[in-house]
């Protein structure tokens, strides 16, 4: 008997146990399956999901981005596009509308249109914007022919140029630019034209110079140099650090000699440029994105030698609008922050 009572003790115990581990275990698969079903997996998120994508002209940086974004979320499962604009006002104005998902931006353009200043004073504040990520840095390229005889930002004075499409984040910074040097478009003869137009306006002889925002290369800018020897049009640093303090999203770069096979580095304006979202994008989608982007980030590279600059580390640089509550929880679990 006292045998029989120790096995049937023994046996109590070893099922007590089981029991215990098998609720532990229930109670750990139950939790999963709640984190799984509150939020899941960024396929589940993404799949179905329409998504917007707001570039620039043709030639500019923007758009073959946009494109790998857009691939990046279809291989996902996710209805998405990427639609050529006029850039950086229309991208803002677009998604603060909620017309779209995501969208490139220069952040001084996006700050402006965040707070409803100057050139964004009559349509007011676009407060929906948000902040998706700060991306790589823009630089202002003023580009001329050698056989132009324009060196100077003053000898562009009587020229035709090409100051980007109307509303437009260059167009903006083209008037800018023109004022820090005492002059505007009372002086030269402007053209609302793209990069893409600008570019071929040189070449037929109508446009003598085209202001030009984006990062290096642009690929109007190389073309134009199968044909022609350019200049790149020089804004000195005094002059910029002067403009820091009205627009400080501005700071002093250079464009290489070797970028265009110029005489020599010639400095100019440079300003982070921005993914931006919207508030009423859902913050499950938003981290999705996020998260998507950022552990794809070598094919955006891969797409544009620009994009080498976007870094996860940076990517809280000088962002001109609130941060979107999703964008934010993919960066926390990284260890970033503002």
């Amino acid at each position: 008997m006292k045998k029989l009572f120790s096995i049937f003790s023994l046996l109590l115990a070893i099922g007590i146990v089981l029991v215990a581990c098998g609720d532990s275990d229930v109670g750990g698969e139950s939790n999963d399956a709640d984190t799984d079903s509150e939020n899941g997996s960024v396929e589940e998120i993404l799949s179905g999901e329409f998504v917007t994508i707001l570039t620039g002209g043709s030639s500019g940086v923007y758009y073959p981005l946009g494109g790998a974004l857009a691939e990046m979320f279809q291989s996902l499962g996710a209805n998405a596009n990427s639609q050529s604009t006029a850039a950086s006002a229309a991208n803002a104005t677009t998604l603060n509308q909620g017309d779209a998902e995501i969208g490139f931006s220069m952040g001084d353009t996006a700050a402006d249109a965040y707070e409803g200043i100057d050139s964004f004073e009559e349509q007011g504040a676009q407060e929906n914007i948000r902040s998706l990520a700060s991306m790589y840095p823009n630089y202002l390229q003023i580009v001329a022919t050698e056989s132009s005889g324009i060196e100077t930002v003053e000898d562009l004075a009587g020229k035709s140029v090409a100051v980007g499409a109307p509303a437009s984040g260059t167009e903006i910074s083209a008037q800018r630019v023109l004022e820090a040097y005492g002059m505007s478009y009372d002086d030269i003869n402007e053209d609302f034209l793209s990069f893409s137009e600008g570019v071929e306006g040189i070449q037929n002889g109508n446009i003598d110079a085209v202001v030009i925002s984006s990062g290096l290369p642009n690929a109007g800018v190389l073309e134009l140099q199968t044909t022609q020897d350019v200049v790149v049009v020089e804004i000195d640093e005094d002059t910029i650090l002067e403009m820091q303090e009205d627009y400080p999203a501005f700071f002093p770069s250079t464009v290489p000699q070797d970028v265009y096979d110029l005489e020599e580095d010639v400095t100019t304006i440079a300003v982070n440029n921005v993914l931006l979202t919207h508030s009423d994008v859902s913050d499950d989608v938003v981290y999705a994105m996020t998260k998507t982007i950022f552990e794809n980030i070598d094919q955006l590279r891969d797409t544009h030698n620009a994009a080498q600059d976007f870094t996860l580390e940076e990517a809280l640089d000088n962002l001109p609008a609130p941060l979107h509550p999703g964008a934010e929880r993919y960066f926390e679990e990284q260890g970033i922050t503002e």
